[in-house]
Formats: structure tokens, C-alpha cells, sequence
């Protein structure tokens, strides 16, 4: 099924997203605040638009910076009328942050989940991401084809709240490493050895 997508943000994440999305048939519109950094989503076939251009698909998509901006973005939507749509939000919040943007979406008449994912832009661009996904089983089921299209798996866990604390729990490792390997590299600084 072709659905209309709208993506707020367009950073490396949202026009990843677009260019995905777009590639497996679907119509996309994007908008960012900074109204350049959408021409690489533009190029590659989508359209560009105002936020109240972005309340008139079926889906909508933010992929924001944090939950002020993506706060801001849903109450823009809001005001624009976002009755029966479908609101996914992939961005990495905080629990309390994902409740509460799914509360103002819901109280707005329309379906909400948190996807956040665990990839970068490369697997974006193939589908292979990892979904972690909260929200209503009928805004899951909802969300589901939009979500296969960008992920290779997506897993369902429960509330919001919980895709935003397992999203978090699985950084933890990761930005642990990195800051051993950041250190590792500090105790071989004078060594004589290259990086």
C-alpha cells in the first residue's frame, strides 16, 4: 500500500528516511526548519513543504533533534489538524519526553508511536535498521508497513516509554565502547604508534 509521508527534519536521518521511503513507492513530502536541507530529500524525488503541507499525510515522521523541537513540530501539526493520522516519532527521548509527545498527538486525534532505531544512515538507506517501536497495538499495526520499509526488524515493546528506555539501554554499551576506545587511544598518544 503507497501512503503519503511527510518527514519533519531532514538531517542525515530524515533524508535517509525520504530517500528509502521514496525508493519503495511511496509519495514524500519534507520539511525542515532550515529550508535548504531538504534539497538532498528534494533530489532524490520528494517534495517540499510547510508544516501545514505536512499535516495532510497519511503519515508523518519526525526526526528531530530533541523532544522541544519535535514538541514544537506536533503542536504546529496539531494546529493544522492531524485527526486520524499517524504520527511516527524516531527520534531518541527520554521516556517522560515520549509519553508526554504521544499524550499531546493522541489528545490531537491522532495515532502515535516512538520508533526510535538502532543504525545509521547506510543501513537506513538499504531497510536494515532496527525498529523499537511503543504505542496502541492498533498505532503499531498502523505503523508496521511504514516501519518494514525502513527497518529489517521491528520490535514491539509495549508503551512509548519502553522503545525510548530500550533505545537508551542499547546506546549504553555503545557509548561505553567508544569512550574505551577513545581512551585506549590517549594511552598509545607518544608511543610512536600509529592510529
Amino acid at each position: 500500500m503507497t501512503h503519503s509521508i511527510g518527514i519533519a527534519g531532514t538531517g542525515r536521518m530524515g533524508t535517509a528516511f525520504a530517500r528509502r521511503l521514496i525508493e519503495t513507492g511511496h509519495q514524500v513530502r519534507v520539511w525542515n526548519r532550515s529550508s535548504a536541507r531538504t534539497a538532498a530529500a528534494v533530489e532524490a524525488g520528494a517534495v517540499a513543504v510547510d508544516p501545514a503541507g505536512l499535516a495532510g499525510c497519511d503519515v508523518v515522521i519526525l526526526s528531530l533533534t530533541d523532544a522541544a523541537a519535535s514538541g514544537a513540530v506536533l503542536d504546529a501539526l496539531a494546529g493544522a489538524g492531524i485527526a486520524g493520522r499517524l504520527i511516527i516519532e524516531m527520534s531518541t527521548l527520554l521516556p517522560a519526553e515520549a509519553e508526554a509527545l504521544a499524550a499531546n498527538a493522541e489528545g490531537a486525534g491522532a495515532d502515535f508511536v516512538h520508533c526510535p532505531v538502532g543504525g545509521t544512515v547506510a543501513p537506513a538507506l538499504k531497510g536494515q535498521l532496527l525498529g523499537l517501536v511503543g504505542g496502541s497495538a492498533k498505532a503499531v499495526a498502523r505503523a508496521r508497513p511504514v516501519l518494514e520499509a525502513l527497518c529489517r526488524r521491528v520490535e514491539s515493546l509495549g508503551s512509548a516509554a519502553a522503545a525510548a528506555r530500550m533505545k537508551l539501554a542499547v546506546n549504553l554499551p555503545l557509548a561505553t565502547y567508544w569512550q574505551t576506545l577513545g581512551e585506549s587511544l590517549l594511552l598509545l598518544r607518544g608511543a610512536g604508534i600509529p592510529a
